[in-house]
């Protein structure tokens, strides 16, 4: 059995050629952008803390929480990578973008911000639930109601009954409300 330039000749007249051929696809690109836009994030939020005193788990710095939060994002964004590598995507026509969704989710935290002073906890929470719930093709509007309204009434109990935070259930916007609770 001799070896030479990536043959092996074996004594029966026998020969195997070594042929590497090693491709990487991208078979879902959606979560290929999603996984990296995760290690990304994760990536600078670590870089802005650099400065805080981490720790360790016994005696935690300001650092740590944001850290482990950050390697956490960044873990799952390298999973979401390696699937979009490994998983094939669905046969047949390409999805079209849902910009509506992706304006709606993005938007959404800005007008609860903008809205919660104004309109209170549970009116904002309404809103929020059921105006991000248009951006899914998959969201019956009935559905998407009832989910605000449990989730509001949860969030007005969580937030100013059990844990007494500083923010109103029904605020000055809503006064014909505001004034029953």
């Amino acid at each position: 059995m001799s070896q030479s330039a990536g043959r092996i000749q074996f004594p029966a007249g026998m020969s195997f050629t070594r042929e590497y051929h090693a491709m990487l696809k991208i078979r879902n690109s959606r979560d290929f952008v999603g996984g990296v836009t995760m290690i990304c994030v994760g990536s600078l939020f670590i870089w802005f803390g650099r400065e805080l005193e981490v720790g360790n788990s016994f005696q935690m710095g300001p650092g740590y929480f944001p850290t482990m939060l950050s390697l956490l994002l960044m873990a799952i964004g390298a999973l979401i990578v390696v699937q979009s590598l490994m998983v094939d995507a669905e046969a047949g026509d390409p999805e079209t973008w849902n910009w509506k969704a992706y304006f709606l989710v993005i938007l959404g935290p800005i007008g609860f911000g903008l809205a919660l002073a104004g309109l209170g906890l549970a009116p904002t929470m309404l809103l929020l639930i059921v105006g991000v719930a248009t951006a899914s093709r998959y969201a019956n509007w009935r559905h998407s109601i009832l989910l605000g309204l449990f989730l509001a009434a949860c969030s007005v109990l969580l937030f100013t009954k059990l844990l007494s935070l500083p923010v109103s259930a029904f605020g000055p916007w809503t006064p014909f409300i505001g004034e029953l609770f």
